[in-house]
């Protein structure tokens, strides 16, 4: 988001998608909207929820299952379908951590679920909508990585090339690094900074502790890919944007509800998040 990018002005973006009862596209004929958003979980968390559905379109060809065969008038003729009446609901509750601007979701409690890539991409359209867009400006939604993915890109035994994408963090609470990075792109009038590296031939890259500071940040706040030799020799490409952060979480519904132990889950990783942030403080 723009500046000003204060925690309460996500809130009132989200708050604002709620009122606009806008209908997403999740996937083939999935979409998804709004059902609920703005209750106030302790002193930092908001609590939503996704309906996910059915986009039943009444036109076109229909089919008799029965008769194996295309539906004739006549069997249309009994049927009668509200369009504001959609199936196959299912709730998918969220979080959104204000100070740092993370949305943490359920994304399976029976056999329907919402992935995280999904997840972003109905975001990303909801809150970009042309109405948002011009009191907030254009949101980027970054999917944050699994906690492995960029350990993984980094010790590759023979790392040949790695390429760093970085978009203005967003956070308030700004770390050394951040911060500087940011202030840079915005007295560049820049949008992003990529930092590529290239090993020399029949080398492997050793990315020392700055390359893995921007690497850190820029997990969060764009992607990191590298390419190289895995240990059997074969040559891939890694990007963090393929392997989203999931946390898998058991709860008894007679003792917990699904959004306290969605709470849990998301203050165990905002702690580690936080942690890992606080050595590079200044």
């Amino acid at each position: 988001m723009p500046d000003p990018h204060n925690e309460g002005r996500y809130v009132d973006m989200l708050r604002a998608a709620y009122r606009s009862k806008r209908v997403v596209k999740i996937r083939g004929q999935f979409a998804g909207i709004l059902g609920t958003f703005g209750r106030r979980i302790g002193s930092d968390f908001y609590y939503g929820e996704i309906f996910k559905f059915y986009n039943l379109k009444l036109t076109g060809k229909w089919l008799n299952v029965n008769e194996q065969a295309p539906a004739e008038e006549e069997d249309l003729q009994e049927l009668n379908v509200p369009e504001h009446l959609k199936p196959g609901l299912e709730a998918f509750p969220f979080l959104l951590h204000s100070p740092t601007h993370t949305l943490f979701f359920l994304s399976q409690e029976s056999d329907e679920h919402l992935g995280p890539v999904d997840a972003a991409r109905y975001f990303r359209e909801l809150l970009n909508q042309p109405r948002l867009a011009e009191k907030y400006g254009k949101i980027k939604i970054t999917v944050v990585p699994d906690e492995d993915a960029l350990k993984k890109i980094l010790s590759l035994p023979d790392l040949r090339r790695l390429h760093i994408e970085i978009s203005p963090p967003n956070p308030d609470d700004l770390n050394k690094l951040e911060k500087k990075i940011k202030e840079r792109l915005k007295n560049q009038n820049a949008k992003k900074v990529v930092t590529v590296l290239v090993a020399e031939k029949g080398e492997s890259l050793e990315p020392d502790e700055e390359t893995r500071l921007l690497s850190e940040v820029a997990a969060i706040n764009g992607y990191v890919e590298g390419r190289g030799a895995t240990e059997s020799g074969k040559v891939q490409t890694f990007s963090t944007k393929e392997h989203p952060m999931r946390a898998p979480s058991v709860y008894d519904p007679d003792v917990e509800t699904v959004e306290t132990a969605l709470l849990g889950a998301a203050e165990k990783y905002l702690a580690r998040l936080l942690g890992r942030r606080g050595t590079n403080r200044g």
